[in-house]
């Protein structure tokens, strides 16, 4: 098994956080609903919607790091990573 690097909590909680703002209202609305089952599909569609916004982050060690800086994950939203 591959060991990944670790990511600085405050870059991975504004990449979280962008992408829990930008989820669609119903996938929240979910969340919050009294059916149990509602609120584990909301919470699936929350979790696909994290998987495919983070499907652009690259993990690197240090000694593997490319001198440029990454790309943000929300192009627009956020500055580099690096």
């Amino acid at each position: 098994m591959a060991t990944m690097s670790r990511i600085a909590d405050e870059i991975l909680f504004t990449h979280i956080e962008v992408a829990i703002a930008i989820a669609s209202e119903a996938t929240l609305v979910g969340l919050g609903a009294d059916d149990p089952r509602t609120q584990r599909n909301a919470r699936v569609d929350l979790a696909r919607h994290l998987v495919e916004r983070m499907q652009g982050l690259e993990i690197e060690s240090e000694g593997n790091a490319s001198r440029n800086s990454q790309p943000t994950l929300f192009p627009g939203d956020l500055s580099p990573m690096g």
